[in-house]
């Protein structure tokens, strides 16, 4: 599969997952619109403020991994069989809850990791001299290595729903198919990102030019709406798109070895 052939699969599967996308809306329209005494620069610095933040950033987080679930079981049901049961979704955001919950938690480990060794390495190179080149190598750097490991991170959410397996086992067929295709990887990840960023500035031009006349909370409110429609719709293309992708690369790609021994414990949660 190309990516120009990946990228309108996404458009156009997604208007058959419509009822999906509507239960990403209900649930970032009310994120949002909870959210907007939060986000209120009035209350910027306030302790109570910062602390129910961080609570409802956390349950915002927990409750997506569910949806997120349920959302990418019924993306692999239309693209594999074509047909479409939203019965099944809470049915998948059970079943695949943990598995991407410990995988967000190697991703964290992971993005800690490479921010430390990351400042380490700009911190050396800042030594040598804190000029333009040196900043711009330190810039370039930092750039390649987090292109590299996006790369590398996509597709094992993908692999856990597509081959059913715990986020160890995920996590390593994921970088396989990711170190064979690269560059095409790399490709359409850039692909989505443009037009993603292109239908966001429109989206957000046209709803701020609907709220010019009208007054802070009512302004604020139409554009979490506004980011609503797109933070539903994007994702769901993405999935598309990307399981798509995965699907028709996995299948050249030689599974990593596991010693003849079927995952036990942590690897099929």
């Amino acid at each position: 599969m190309g990516i120009l052939e990946a990228v309108k699969k996404g458009f156009a599967e997604a208007g058959k997952l419509m009822k999906v996308i509507l239960i990403f809306f209900v649930f970032n329209v009310i994120v949002g619109l909870l959210g907007l005494p939060l986000t209120d620069p009035a209350n910027a610095g306030n302790p109570g403020i910062v602390a129910m933040s961080a609570v409802f950033s956390i349950i915002f987080f927990l409750a997506f991994i569910y949806l997120q679930g349920g959302a990418l079981g019924l993306v692999k049901d239309e693209i594999k069989t074509g047909a479409l049961d939203l019965n099944r979704f809470m049915e998948y955001g059970k079943r695949f809850y943990l598995r991407i919950l410990g995988l967000l938690l190697i991703y964290i480990l992971i993005a800690i990791g490479t921010v430390l060794i990351l400042a380490l390495i700009s911190a050396g190179l800042l030594l040598i001299g804190d000029n333009i080149f040196i900043r711009s190598i330190v810039a370039v750097i930092v750039t390649v290595v987090s292109l590299g490991i996006i790369v590398f991170l996509i597709f094992p959410i993908y692999s856990i729903v597509v081959d059913d397996t715990g986020p160890v086992l995920a996590l390593k067929k994921g970088i396989s198919v990711a170190k064979d295709n690269f560059v095409r990887i790399l490709g359409l990840f850039l692909v989505m990102l443009v037009i993603s960023l292109v239908i966001s500035l429109v989206i957000g031009f046209l709803a701020g030019i609907v709220t010019i006349p009208l007054g802070d909370t009512v302004s604020r409110a139409i554009l979490a709406i506004a980011n609503s429609v797109v933070q539903s719709y994007i994702p769901v293309v993405m999935m598309i798109a990307f399981m798509s992708f995965y699907i028709s690369m996995a299948a050249k790609t030689v599974e990593p070895q596991s010693g003849g021994q079927q995952p036990s414990g942590w690897e099929n949660q």
